[in-house]
């Protein structure tokens, strides 16, 4: 699972943003269509829910901790903002969340809004599983924790810190190949029993698989079947996986030298070195774009000006100039170029590798990952729950 110390001192945003995707697995889970809002549209509030006839628009605050003194404050706040934010066709609904909730703590929340805004709809809910909800329609989300093997509560750095890193994504990405189609997902389709098997497929160190595979099995990751490795509680890895990418990358805007067709000039790019279309470029080369007028991004391995010597058709834009082009560094580079497929004549990052970089886009970013995730990986993330 999630380590919960580290989530605890992480920035409000990040926790916020954690909580917000593991709300959406929730109500999807339990058959609710999810649509994120912007704030200063139709309704002031983070999401808009709904199941048949019953719709929520929903206010979600994300604690550092469980105690109530840190909940009900947060509570109160969201349910003066949620308010507001209602309409006659969408009822008010608040949520708190934290990374572990004492479950007495969970029912004070829920008690403090019974006598203060009896009106109110109330959701309570952790990253170990307790939820507790209360309101037309959403009783059928409550559940206690999950019970975890010791391994997987101890909050060791190690368990939880390394899990996306480099190597281990693109391990994700060979586990996940044989359920997608070459032309999204450039690699190794096979099964494998074993770590040694995944390392050879993979070409990566024994010692890298092994490590990899046992991580997914302290967190829950794995089936406990000897025919193959095959990933389970998919929703939780996904969403985890995808909050791992929030990160920041170096970024350069670039202007092609001279005039000409730009496509042609972009291909130059893109052949020259190790380099793919990104974000919404890359959707688009996969047929899976719908963000216009958008600059391409390109994945390249270093953004510094010893490395932008090879794209002799680019230079850095002047102040003020809008980019034809923008170069970006991967954070990730073994999953980015091992993974990236031919599309249109040229380079693109992956459909799981563009499913992870749209979500953090601020400019319809979501949208675009939801997209994704509606035609493409909604049958793998929901096969392994």
């Amino acid at each position: 699972m999630i380590n919960l110390e580290l989530l605890s001192k992480s920035s409000q945003g990040e926790r916020w943003r954690l909580a917000a995707r593991q709300l959406q697995v929730i109500f999807e889970e339990a058959g609710w269509k999810v649509k994120s809002l912007a704030r200063g549209g139709a309704f002031e509030a983070d999401l808009l829910v709904r199941r048949r006839k019953v719709a929520y628009v929903v206010e979600l605050k994300a604690a550092s901790e469980g105690r109530s003194d840190r909940l009900i404050p947060l509570f109160a706040q969201a349910a003066l903002q949620v308010m507001r934010g209602a309409s006659k066709n969408a009822l008010p609904l608040a949520i708190v969340s934290a990374p572990r909730i004492p479950r007495r703590a969970a029912e004070q929340v829920l008690e403090f809004a019974a006598r203060y805004a009896p009106d109110l709809a109330v959701g309570v809910f952790d990253l170990e599983g307790l939820r507790l909800f209360h309101g037309p329609q959403l009783e059928d989300l409550n559940a206690e924790p999950v019970a975890l093997p010791p391994a997987s509560r101890s909050g060791s750095a190690r368990d939880s810190r390394h899990l996306f890193s480099d190597l281990n994504q693109w391990m994700l990405k060979v586990l996940l190949a044989p359920e997608l189609p070459e032309h999204l997902l450039s690699a190794p389709r096979g099964r494998y029993i074993n770590a040694s098997q995944l390392a050879k497929a993979a070409q990566v160190s024994v010692m890298s698989a092994f490590r990899f595979v046992q991580q997914l099995q302290d967190e829950g990751y794995l089936h406990e079947s000897p025919s193959s490795l095959e990933l389970v509680r998919r929703p939780d890895l996904f969403a985890r996986w995808q909050a791992s990418n929030d990160r920041a990358c170096r970024e350069i805007d670039m202007r092609f030298r001279l005039p000409g067709d730009a496509s042609v000039q972009l291909r130059k790019v893109l052949n020259s070195g190790r380099a793919c279309l990104a974000l919404f470029a890359a959707a688009d080369a996969l047929h899976l774009g719908f963000v216009q007028g958008v600059p391409p991004h390109v994945y390249v391995e270093r953004v510094q000006p010893s490395s932008l010597m090879q794209w002799k058709n680019l230079r850095p834009c002047g102040a003020g100039e809008p980019p034809d082009v923008v170069l970006r560094q991967a954070a990730v580079p073994q999953s980015v170029f091992r993974g990236m497929v031919k599309a249109d004549g040229g380079a693109a990052s992956d459909v799981i590798q563009v499913w992870l970089d749209v979500a953090a886009r601020p400019a319809r970013g979501q949208e675009q990952a939801n997209l994704i995730r509606q035609r493409v990986l909604d049958r793998i993330i929901s096969k392994g729950k």
